[in-house]
């Protein structure tokens, strides 16, 4: 008797704290159930975000990463909570720190962020409660993040290019078609 008690208050208890959806299928934040669900934008993000050093005598002068959100977010299905459209442009989530310096901004001090050469359309700071910054990988308390846009490319794959003139530059390259995971491996054989 106790254990059919037992049981019964379990199941209920399971099913009342599964996840639940707003009108958005974005699932709220409280739910027990959502430690047990896949978060779809995160891994997207994930997949999609690259980070460039910047060194100079093996230290860290400035640190960037960039997530690419055209591919993360082309699937959404909510006009509500995210109301421009990207396909307009390439959009990018960037994070930047830069070594003894206030305020982390990539367009000062000699930084520059360009994709494939060209400058950035809109540069937009992000403050700390941003729901962007919630959604993506790798976000930090010592960084000042952005949202970038850049004009639209034809090319499938291109090259977002973080650099300064005293410490160099990084590379980030990205391509709007699937690559498989281990792409530089099987391309040894060849």
């Amino acid at each position: 008797m106790y254990k059919n008690i037992l049981l019964l208050t379990s199941a209920l208890l399971i099913v009342g704290c599964s996840a639940k959806k707003e009108e958005c299928n974005v699932r709220d934040k409280s739910d027990f159930g959502q430690l047990f669900t896949k978060d779809d934008i995160y891994h997207n993000s994930l997949v999609n975000t690259q980070k460039a050093q910047l060194m100079a005598s093996f230290e860290t002068k400035a640190l960037l990463t960039a997530t690419y959100l055209n591919p993360v977010f082309e699937e959404r299905g909510c006009k509500k909570r995210f109301t421009d459209k990207m396909e307009d442009a390439e959009y990018f989530f960037v994070g930047v720190y830069i070594e003894n310096s206030e305020k982390y901004e990539f367009n000062t001090k000699g930084y520059s962020l360009t994709l494939d050469g060209l400058e950035p359309i809109d540069i937009k700071e992000l403050d700390k409660n941003d729901p962007l910054r919630y959604e993506m990988p790798m976000v930090d308390n010592w960084s000042t993040y952005y949202k970038v846009k850049f004009k639209k490319t034809l090319k499938n794959d291109f090259s977002l290019i973080f650099e300064n003139d005293r410490f160099g530059k990084d590379i980030l390259n990205y391509s709007k078609g699937e690559k498989p995971l281990f792409e530089s491996l099987t391309n040894l054989g060849k």
